[in-house]
């Protein structure tokens, strides 16, 4: 066989692609290109990255099988990785874990050779999916259409009710590191810092709330944008204040409550299994115990109890069609429904169709949305396109991915 018929080594293969990479990044002139191009560039290069980091992955697994990583004078596989892809170490041991774990997981492994997975996604997916196979489509589906912080979530209320033990440990040992400093920083600012019990932070939240909720209606009211992380630090100086007698002696009008969600056989039992929910909003999974305990409290609680996901009673709220709709939609939905948005305060019901149009409030009809998409959609013509299988995507007017003019001030 002559030496031109023979076929390229993988090596040789990804030596070419990286010096066809290179050149493509040197020439490259954002520029002389339009903003749709340079966007729809940018989506297939973070393809790319990403299954770039899924054979990172892969990889970094087989080099540690043996003593190679050791060659250039590194004292642990992690040293190499991190020291050969430039990540820190806390990244190159989570890279060498989760590769163990794909091991036991081929739809996980799939997914990441083929870049529908980013190597933090993989981490979530792979840590849930060990300590509940079952849950392994599931999660995959949540990492192709949720926020890697909603997927997180999702992750950790898997493995705490896969091993209930270790969510009980967990919780004492959050308790026993229980801690509040404060500081001023590099910049001259002031900061706190809090640790605790996931419920005490519930309650500071649940008190914090309704001064939150002030601020953002005085701001409005003033014309004011003013961003909710502001809000929020001006309604916890406003509570302190309240607490010692001072500025606002009286709190905003606005119920306190904290919202549990356990799943009925679990609050029965003590203990949850595989597949149960046990949490508090907007603080995360919690040990049974520690819901039994706050249902004591039944002025400052809301239960909702639940199979599945299945909503079963709304407690001490009331047992209304409406109070039962939206405990349902708050549990299905705890982060604002556009793909990829993250924010998780200051959540607005939006009715699909109007209300004004004969739109009702149910859980097909109805989902959160943070005050900024919000606004987008109603006051700045942005269309909400979607469902809730397959994740919702906000579109400025008149267009849609990849067609139409650039919008203005772009070429």
């Amino acid at each position: 066989m002559s030496a031109s018929t023979v076929s390229p080594s993988r090596t040789e293969c990804l030596e070419a692609l990286l010096a066809d990479a290179r050149t493509w990044v040197t020439t490259l002139d954002p520029e002389t290109i339009t903003a749709r191009t340079a966007k729809a560039q940018l989506e297939t290069l973070a393809e790319i990255t990403r299954a770039c980091e899924g054979a990172m992955t892969l990889l970094a697994a087989r080099v540690a099988e043996t003593r190679v990583w050791a060659d250039d004078g590194a004292r642990s596989p992690a040293e190499y990785v991190a020291k050969a892809t430039g990540a820190p170490m806390a990244q190159a041991i989570g890279m060498l874990d989760t590769a163990a774990r794909l091991a036991h997981l081929p739809a996980t492994e799939a997914a990441l050779r083929g870049g529908r997975l980013s190597p933090a996604q993989a981490d979530a997916v792979s840590k849930a999916a060990i300590a509940d196979p079952s849950q392994e489509a599931d999660l995959l589906h949540t990492a192709g259409r949720s926020s890697l912080r909603g997927l997180r979530d999702q992750a950790r209320r898997i493995e705490a009710a896969a091993d209930p033990e270790r969510t009980e440990a967990r919780y004492r040992a959050a308790v026993e590191s229980r801690d509040c400093t404060t500081w001023i920083d590099s910049d001259g600012a002031g900061r706190l810092a809090w640790r605790g019990a996931p419920d005490s932070l519930a309650r500071i939240k649940a008190h914090l709330a309704p001064y939150v909720t002030h601020e953002l209606r005085t701001a409005s009211r003033a014309g004011i944008e003013a961003p909710y992380s502001h809000c929020a630090a001006d309604g916890f100086v406003a509570m302190t204040a309240a607490a010692a007698g001072k500025g606002v002696h009286r709190r905003p009008v606005g119920g306190i409550a904290i919202k549990a969600r356990v799943d009925y056989v679990a609050l029965v039992e003590g203990r949850t299994r595989p597949g149960d929910v046990c949490e508090i909003q907007g603080v995360g999974p919690v040990p049974v115990s520690v819901i039994r305990r706050l249902l004591d409290e039944k002025p400052m609680v809301d239960a909702i109890l639940t199979r599945g996901r299945d909503v079963l009673r709304v407690a001490k709220l009331g047992r209304s069609g409406d109070t039962y709709i939206k405990a349902a939609i708050e549990w299905r939905d705890t982060h604002c429904a556009i793909t990829g948005c993250e924010r998780t305060e200051g959540l607005q019901n939006h009715h699909r169709i109007p209300v004004s149009q004969g739109g009702v409030t149910s859980l097909e009809m109805s989902l959160p949305l943070c005050t900024f998409h919000h606004d987008r959609h109603h006051h700045h013509g942005y269309a909400i396109t979607g469902s809730h299988f397959a994740g919702f995507e906000i579109q400025a007017p008149g267009t849609h991915p990849g067609s139409g003019p650039d919008p203005p001030g772009t070429r």
